[in-house]
């Protein structure tokens, strides 16, 4: 069966494809006939997913990466199952922020119950497809800008870099999986050596470009998906490493060292060299439940100290968990 603007239904899995980055919207509806229609309305700007039951419907959001940006769902899909579905979905933080519209009876009670439920909004059947078009696009239009906002919230605006509100929640994240899992965490975290002597001979606005080219580097180093870069604060940077070997970690460090360095960015009043350095202090745990977060941020910054003790530009590390809880029983 062929759709208006290159789409093609698959009934096995219920998908219509077109480009991959266009905005994802899942169609639960049971009748093809409002999923020709909506495929002809929406035209070429939208990547449309159908399920016809609730086995594909959980095919789809079964998996993160086959997430919609929308979800259209058809209340007699769900039934009377309609108000808990909607509080779920909006309660369910893989879900939560992935746009629920319900398509329903002209009713207004209907209506009224989707929408305090949770639901995004409400369209009444048989759909007006001119004004069904208008508000998917702007629910997707709203979506774009929250999710706009929401980056920047956790960007940091000079590096481009995750900030530090989002480096803490990425590493509790990542803490409690590696307790689940049982498995490594790896923190490196990164101080530019005699920044402040930088800024004072050069000036700010040269200090904001080596920061610039100090994180450029530092991104291109942690190069797997679920690595992290982050600006930790001023002249510092954190980069987490999780389910990471401890050599792993130390060929990394010994990398962003390297790459820092091969930037030859002229720095006359360092005692260290006569281009940019940095050091680092490397933290690793397997750690347990009872096991705080901070801990691995601690032991990470004894070995910054430590590093820079040594003369800077180096690494020095604290590996050895009951080192670690140590460390959190004297401080």
């Amino acid at each position: 069966m062929r759709y208006a603007g290159r789409y093609y239904f698959h009934l096995i899995y219920g998908r219509i494809l077109s480009m991959a980055n266009d905005p994802i919207i899942m169609i639960a509806d049971e009748t093809l006939s409002v999923q020709a229609q909506l495929g002809e309305t929406l035209g070429k700007q939208v990547s449309l997913v159908s399920a016809m039951n609730q086995e594909q419907l959980d095919y789809w959001l079964d998996e993160p990466a086959r997430m919609p940006d929308l979800l259209l769902l058809d209340q007699a899909f769900v039934g009377q199952q309609m108000a808990r579905f909607c509080r779920h979905w909006k309660q369910d933080p893989s879900t939560r922020d992935i746009t629920l519209m319900v398509m329903g009876p002209a009713d207004d009670d209907a209506e009224i119950a989707a929408l305090a439920a949770g639901a995004d909004d409400y369209l009444s059947k048989p759909l007006n497809l001119p004004l069904c078009r208008l508000r998917i696009e702007q629910q997707i239009a709203r979506r774009a800008e929250i999710q706009r906002l929401e980056a920047l919230s956790v960007t940091d605006g000079l590096t481009g870099l995750s900030n530090r509100r989002y480096f803490d929640d990425f590493l509790l994240a990542e803490w409690r999986r590696a307790v689940r899992e049982k498995s490594a965490l790896g923190l490196i975290m990164i101080d530019i050596d005699h920044f402040k002597a930088y800024n004072d001979h050069y000036g700010h606005l040269a200090g904001d470009r080596c920061l610039q080219e100090v994180a450029r580097v530092l991104k291109a180093q942690a190069q797997r998906p679920r690595d992290l870069v982050a600006r930790y604060g001023g002249e510092e940077f954190a980069v987490v490493l999780p389910s990471v070997h401890f050599e792993g970690m130390k060929v990394v460090a010994e990398r962003i060292r390297s790459a820092v360095k091969g930037l030859a960015i002229e720095h006359e009043d360092s005692d260290t060299a006569p281009v940019v350095t940095v050091s680092l202090g490397l933290s690793w745990a397997e750690p347990g439940a009872e096991d705080p977060v901070s801990m691995l941020i601690e032991a990470a910054d004894e070995g910054l100290y430590s590093a820079k003790g040594a003369g800077r530009d180096r690494y020095s590390e604290t590996v050895d968990l009951a080192a670690i809880r140590s460390l959190m029983t004297n401080s």
